[in-house]
């Protein structure tokens, strides 16, 4: 095989899992893997202010999300539960609702969340775009390690599938 034909070959398959990484959402870190993760405080369903800093030494697994969003009315149970599995092993689920409050309340109360929730609607969207939602993408998932430094981000609804192999592993001793 010449060395064109070989060059031409890894180009096209460069090409090809690009392609379908674009297509089933993945986006790698955004850019951000391995990066400590970006300081944002927002309000939880009382008014409270909070920082993701609150749940550092945690394995986070944080939710951009609306009301709204079909994909994300579709995973939340599938948080409800992890959260329920994982939580004694230092896994938080943290949702920030890009929404108004009154329409969250609701919702945390039909789908039982048992994680935090903070919200707001253009603060909410900033702190999705420190996280490498440019796009305001809904939803956006970003685990962040335990050392603070992104490991993961889900630019698509997260499928158990998906999210709990990312749990396991980082809670395996």
């Amino acid at each position: 095989m010449t060395r064109g034909v070989r060059t031409g070959i890894l180009v096209s398959i460069v090409l090809v899992v690009g392609v379908a990484a674009g297509a089933l959402g993945w986006r790698w870190y955004a850019g951000l893997g391995g990066q400590h993760r970006p300081l944002f405080t927002l309000p939880d369903l009382d008014g409270q202010r909070h920082s993701i800093s609150e749940w550092d030494g945690k394995l986070i697994v944080l939710n951009f999300w609306a009301t709204w969003c079909a994909p994300c009315r579709k995973e939340a149970p599938l948080f409800v539960q992890l959260q329920k599995r994982y939580g004694d092993r230092g896994v938080q689920f943290v949702g920030v609702a890009v929404d108004k409050v009154e329409p969250v309340r609701r919702f945390v109360k039909e789908y039982n969340v048992n994680y935090p929730i903070l919200h707001g609607i253009q603060n909410a969207m900033d702190a999705g775009a420190l996280y490498g939602d440019q796009e305001g993408t809904l939803p956006y998932t970003v685990v962040i390690g335990r050392d603070g430094r992104i490991r993961r981000i889900f630019q698509k609804r997260v499928e158990r599938v998906d999210l709990e192999p990312v749990l396991k592993d980082a809670t395996a001793s």
